[in-house]
């Protein structure tokens, strides 16, 4: 184990980090405004993060994914898809890849909520809380790996880790985001340290798989005061609709096998992880006198690690079909989107346990304190987990539970920004 004597050091190199260098950093990532979609300008965020680890030495190379890849992504995105892969060997045994992507969802102000400050810029207040989009979700956390090279480099300590940063791509919109590709191709490597995670004491040990699905009926327009003239497709819906619920049920009876599930707030209820299956949007009609020729639903379902993607369009595949026996629809038509494969985290996995003993360490948290959990919402470590046939996955980053990624006023913690980079440099260099 580290000595008093170099843990002191560090936490006390890092406890007088110049506040004002950690928001320059910060700011450098969360100015360049690259919103997905159509986050036109990864060249600039690639152009601004690259001196950053050439300081360190390390080396550097932007890997461009093929354009018909790009092809199979349904949104409107513009410009090319650069990843920026930095490394550096320090002639160890093993890696750590540290991941992070470079799209931030969009920033607009709600109804009754408005941003408090220019969501593109990072901005602290008294208290020591930190606005700006994609503050926690997650140029934040790359920010702090760069402050955490930052204290490495002036105390002189060497990583017992050779270490691999990737800046990938399209993380919020899946399907073939940068991260995928790059695992393809060989550039993810070693214990996978995912910075999508917050910095309580939670290890994260699932993420469900997302699938979407579009459903549409197809029926014939007509004025209103003579609909028996045409084929109404709201209507012709409903059997389908039915048929869905009914399967809604029974998909959300389902547990995974092991893994813990987020808790019921209000209810009591403390169940293992479960699919979740969403009627989430519905549209038809142009105006009341015009009888709708077409209604699109579109279906969201989360898969747990236990199912099979297979089984999954199957059963909505059949659900459909039943409904369409009873519904006078035209035609029925159906397409799938699978944006993310589920994955699971091995808490027993070398680089999980290590991260244990860290927390332990950094926060004075015992493990058996530190939550298991399976998380509702869906990574591209699912794309990475398959590939490399790996369970040591790390999932942890600088936001909070009450960070409010993707909503108005996305915030981190100063205090927090401290606490990850310690985390970091103990995971990187420490004797556990």
């Amino acid at each position: 184990m580290c000595n008093m004597v170099d843990l002191e050091q560090i936490y006390e190199e890092v406890d007088n980090l110049d506040t004002d260098t950690i928001l320059k950093v910060l700011n450098d990532l969360i100015s360049v405004k690259t919103v997905i979609p159509p986050a036109d300008n990864y060249r600039e965020y690639v152009d601004m993060i690259t001196p950053y680890f050439e300081k360190f030495e390390f080396k550097n190379e932007e890997v461009i994914q093929p354009e018909e890849l790009i092809e199979e992504i349904p949104y409107p995105l513009n410009g090319p898809r650069i990843n920026l892969v930095s490394k550096k060997d320090f002639n160890k045994e093993k890696w750590v890849t540290f991941y992070g992507h470079m799209d931030v969802v969009p920033a607009p102000t709600e109804e009754e909520r408005e941003w408090r400050f220019d969501p593109f810029k990072a901005t602290m207040i008294k208290s020591g809380k930190i606005y700006g989009r994609g503050v926690a979700d997650m140029k934040g956390s790359m920010a702090c790996v760069i402050l955490a090279l930052q204290v490495m480099e002036k105390l002189t300590l060497t990583p017992k880790y050779n270490i691999n940063v990737v800046n990938c791509t399209d993380e919020e919109i899946g399907i073939y985001p940068g991260v995928r590709y790059l695992t393809e191709e060989g550039y993810v490597k070693g214990i996978i340290y995912c910075m999508e995670g917050v910095i309580d004491p939670i290890i994260v040990v699932g993420c469900t798989g997302a699938l979407n699905v579009d459903v549409e009926t197809v029926g014939r327009s007509c004025h209103s005061g003579m609909n028996f003239m045409g084929v109404n497709a709201l209507e012709e819906m409903v059997p389908i609709l039915v048929e869905l619920m009914h399967l809604k049920k029974v998909v959300e009876e389902r547990e995974s096998d092991d893994i813990p599930g987020l808790p019921r707030f209000g209810s009591g209820e403390d169940r293992n992880m479960t699919p979740m299956f969403n009627l989430d949007v519905i549209r038809a009609g142009e105006k009341p006198n015009i009888v709708p020729g077409t209604c699109t639903l579109t279906i969201n379902r989360r898969l747990i690690p236990e199912e099979k993607i297979e089984n999954v369009k199957q059963e909505i595949l059949d659900a459909i079909n039943a409904g369409k026996e009873r519904s006078k629809a035209l035609d029925v038509k159906i397409t799938f989107k699978y944006d993310y494969p589920a994955v699971r985290m091995d808490p027993n996995a070398p680089g999980v346990k290590r991260m244990k003993k860290v927390i332990k360490m950094v926060q004075n948290i015992p493990e058996d304190k530190m939550r298991m959990i399976g998380m509702g919402g869906s990574t591209d470590m699912g794309f990475v987990s398959e590939i490399l046939g790996t369970n040591d996955i790390i999932f942890r980053g600088v936001g909070n539970v009450g960070s409010n990624a993707h909503g108005v006023n996305e915030t981190i913690k100063l205090k927090d920004i401290r606490t990850f980079i310690k985390e970091l440099i103990i995971f990187l260099c420490a004797d556990l």
